[in-house]
């Protein structure tokens, strides 16, 4: 079981791994792309609308985590019958889903003029946001099929489907913005793709648990009911602190500095933000997997594999953080130039948020897995109010500096203890003292590591692609250099490294040979 659990997990996170690593490469281009031919004004419209998008997403209740949650003991236990009528409630409650993005979306659009500073120069802007609205609308019907694929361990199929959908509408996107220069064109453009890859992705799931098809599968058990009342109602409020937190920066921003501004801090926000999809995929291809675990194991064996996870969770975001740190002002002034650089103050800020939040992918994984919804389920309230009251106080103040600000110190005082204590006393029942201190080594290592490949990098002259790439492999080399020696001797360390070894080495070999 657990052999398969590895390779599951191995799989799926490498598929994810590169097809996602594939997708923000194309990204990119799409990106520079859309600022060489449409500019400041149309980047910062595209940052602000896709923030208020997001908050409408508070509309699907946070049930996209309740689906697996449900999904993962019947899928253990192969009751196929359950599975068909939780798939039919959860297609109900998608497409009302969808009905009520659309819906508030469209509401509020004449309230647009209060969300920016200086209104741009831009016609049929009303339309252009109502674009927005049926684009993020149309992505909910059908896909929730989708978590059934992922839950059942097989989001490799998944990650190919979407990588090859969203290939083809980068490339129809340039050609729009390189033919015609048409906003309106190139956001039709990702609505179509969109309902089409949730169409195909609905008829593979079809064809992989032909028992959807069954039409008669009775209804729904009380208990199940109840069940799943108790974990959407805890899930709305997590959602909405997450969504908040994570959604308002670009309109607090547009509401008191500007528009263009809003334009400077989405490049930056799309660097981070593409690092972090690669490594949430990676994350997210291992969730099921952690699912499955936490149901068929005790608490014992799922907090000793949960530590491991740690150190790899850390692994991989203080590398990137520490890249991120020394590297995002150099290529964004390699990428588009010195006018569009922010101070490094934000950049370490930024970077530290990145940090903090990744810091909690395991935790939110084993969260998730064990159905811990519920407890604390008032934090995010909490994370919401910290942040924009902190916020809106700081921007008069230190400006964009002081909205990240206000970001990092909500989740600081909130999610970064609250949540390990969480799945330490339900799901371990054990006390999380040990995380603690490993938490705050780990990010002692971090910012030292950080800062040495900082310095050591700023040694190097900024210049061409050749002097961006040398920085890049001197901080990738050095923050793992570092890495290596401190961890090697570890347990943890030593347990990937024979599982690697194991799934992936051996086959290597048995290539070659050896």
């Amino acid at each position: 079981m657990e052999t398969s659990r590895t390779k599951n997990s191995i799989r799926n996170s490498t598929v994810s791994l590169i097809t996602q690593i594939l997708t923000v490469v194309i990204n990119f281009i799409v990106k520079t792309v859309f600022i060489h031919t449409l500019g400041s004004e149309y980047l910062g419209v595209n940052g602000l609308f896709s923030n208020i998008i997001t908050m409408l997403s508070l509309a699907d209740l946070g049930i996209g985590v309740a689906i697996p949650y449900s999904l993962y003991k019947p899928l253990a236990e192969h009751d196929t019958n359950k599975i068909n009528i939780f798939m039919k409630f959860y297609a109900k409650v998608y497409n009302m889903i969808g009905i009520i993005v659309l819906t508030f979306g469209l509401l509020l659009t004449p309230f647009l003029s209060f969300l920016i500073k200086d209104m741009p120069e831009i016609s049929n802007l009303k339309f252009i946001y109502a674009l927005f609205v049926i684009h993020s609308a149309s992505s909910y019907f059908f896909v929730y099929k989708r978590f059934l694929i992922e839950s059942d361990q097989k989001g490799f199929i998944t990650s190919m489907i979407v990588f090859i959908f969203s290939t083809i509408l980068s490339v129809l996107q340039i050609i729009i913005l390189l033919l015609t220069k048409n906003y309106i064109l190139f956001l039709l453009s990702s609505i179509v793709i969109v309902i089409l890859q949730n169409i195909y992705i609905s008829h593979k799931a079809m064809q992989l648990y032909p028992f959807l098809k069954k039409k008669n599968v009775g209804k729904m058990k009380k208990e199940d009911i109840q069940d799943i009342t108790k974990n959407v109602s805890s899930l709305l409020i997590y959602r909405v602190g997450n969504v908040v937190t994570n959604g308002t920066d670009n309109i607090i921003i547009s509401k008191f500095i500007g528009l263009i501004v809003v334009g400077l801090y989405s490049n930056y926000l799309l660097i981070i933000n593409s690092l972090n999809l690669v490594l949430t995929q990676i994350f997210n291809a291992i969730t099921a997997s952690i699912g499955n675990l936490v149901v068929t194991t005790n608490g014992k064996r799922s907090s000793n594999i949960y530590e491991k996870l740690n150190l790899f969770n850390f692994w991989l975001y203080a590398l990137c953080g520490s890249c991120l740190l020394s590297l995002l002002n150099p290529f964004i002034e390699l990428w588009i130039g010195k006018e569009y650089l922010l101070s490094f103050s934000v950049v370490f800020l930024l970077v530290l948020n990145f940090y903090i939040t990744g810091m909690q992918a395991v935790t939110t994984a084993f969260r998730n897995a064990y159905g811990l919804f519920y407890k604390a389920k008032y934090r995010p309230l909490v994370m919401i109010a910290i942040n924009i009251v902190v916020s809106i106080i700081l921007v008069h103040f230190m400006g964009i500096t002081g909205v990240v600000l206000g970001t990092i110190t909500s989740r600081i005082l909130t999610v970064a203890w609250l949540d390990p204590c969480i799945v330490y006393r339900y799901g371990f029942r054990k006390q999380p003292k040990r995380y603690f201190i490993k938490y705050i080594l780990f990010f002692l290592l971090f910012l030292g590591t950080s800062f040495i490949a900082y310095l050591t990098v700023n040694l190097i002259p900024n210049g061409n692609f050749l002097w961006f790439i040398l920085k890049a492999m001197i901080c990738f080399l050095l923050t793992n250099g570092i890495f290596y020696l401190i961890f090697k001797d570890t347990d943890d360390f030593k347990y990937f490294y024979q599982k690697f070894y194991n799934l992936i080495g051996s086959k290597i070999a048995k290539i070659l040979h050896i």
